[in-house]
């Protein structure tokens, strides 16, 4: 398989969460949260395995794009689920921990991947399907053992709070979400993609530019735990949103102009910003929406979020290309940034969870 063909599969993990989570926050809103997420874990748990079963590149590129599909009805789901089982005070911590697990998770199996293709032979169809056989549990687990939320808001929402649950995607505050996680998702998979060239073309040596920029992972778990947090005790969300967004321009800056030394310490202020902004991206869709429209109106948000993943990434490389240079690619990373800041200013305050609820009823900013 050639570094392009490699890179199409991932490519295509990732327009796949584009197109799923479009159709599984409308069937979150419409079906039920335990129908539209265990609809997800079917196709992650169906595909998964799958892919070591594969008899060809394209039979390959077939099951990553179920597994992406699959991606794409868990991620709009998860907000809802949180809305329908906790109160409102303890939405932001909730997503914090099941984003933290969601990033504990990926740098847990990145670390046990190796060890795991020596035990089985060194197969790497073996591994797949030993991989994907845990999501095949967790599917049929999740089928066994779920069950929707006990509010009545969460389900069948044909209407919203409003009455205009079919038209959130009119409304312009799912669309500046939208944007922000955009932005982040450019900054967020450019990094991934080149963060450890970048520090190689500065002077440092490939080993150590690896662990460098594995600090921006190391702290994406904190900071999805620290950051809903310390914005429900201020009760304020767009704040954190400037200082995190203005930082990570900063320490992107650096990247061009500092010695090559101080890689540690960028790499951590940018995981960290990154994710903690990322994190409220999920936060704010629960506090904006009724729970009618939630499913949808997240949706909307993680569609429109993870194109970035997919531009950034492309756009770094065309610049690298034509200039020779990471210059441009981090000039890249501050407009993104920036505009991260700039787009955070019209979002509703939300007040960190503090709506105004009703039994089942939600007062929630006017669009």
């Amino acid at each position: 398989m050639t570094f392009a063909e490699g890179g199409l599969l991932f490519s295509v993990l990732v327009a796949m969460i584009v197109v799923g989570a479009l159709i599984g926050g409308y069937a979150g809103d419409r079906l039920g949260i335990r129908k539209a997420l265990g609809s997800g874990a079917v196709l992650v748990g169906v595909g998964a395995p799958l892919r070591g079963l594969a008899t060809g590149y394209l039979s390959l590129l077939l099951f990553m794009a179920l597994v992406g599909l699959g991606y794409g009805f868990l991620l709009p789901n998860l907000p809802k689920l949180a809305e329908g089982w906790f109160p409102p005070k303890q939405l932001g911590v909730v997503t914090g921990v099941y984003m933290a697990s969601l990033y504990a998770g990926a740098a847990f199996a990145i670390s046990v991947t190796l060890p795991i293709y020596s035990i089985l032979a060194s197969s790497w169809r073996n591994t797949l399907l030993f991989s994907g056989s845990i999501s095949a549990l967790v599917a049929a687990a999740w089928w066994l053992g779920a069950r929707d939320p006990p509010s009545a808001n969460v389900l069948n929402g044909t209407k919203g709070d409003h009455g205009e649950g079919d038209r959130v995607w009119a409304k312009g505050q799912v669309w500046l979400v939208a944007l922000l996680l955009t932005s982040m998702n450019v900054f967020f998979y450019t990094l991934g993609g080149w963060l450890p060239t970048i520090f190689v073309e500065r002077g440092s040596s490939a080993y150590v530019g690896s662990l460098m920029a594995s600090m921006a992972y190391f702290l994406a778990v904190p900071a999805t735990l620290i950051i809903p947090f310390l914005s429900g005790v201020v009760g304020r969300r767009k704040p954190f949103l400037w200082i995190l967004a203005l930082a990570a321009a900063v320490a992107s800056y650096g990247l061009l102009v500092a010695p090559v030394g101080f890689g540690w310490f960028l790499s951590a202020v940018l995981g960290f910003a990154t994710s903690g902004i990322m994190v409220i991206c999920y936060i704010l869709p629960v506090e904006l929406f009724p729970p009618s429209a939630l499913g949808r109106a997240s949706g909307i948000i993680v569609s429109i979020g993870f194109l970035g993943g997919i531009v950034g990434p492309f756009i770094a490389g065309l610049l690298r290309d034509e200039t020779r240079s990471f210059a441009g690619v981090i000039i890249l990373l501050v407009i993104s940034a920036v505009f991260a800041a700039a787009i955070a200013t019209p979002i509703r305050e939300t007040g960190g969870g503090g709506r105004d609820r009703v039994e089942g009823a939600s007062t929630r900013v006017r669009f």
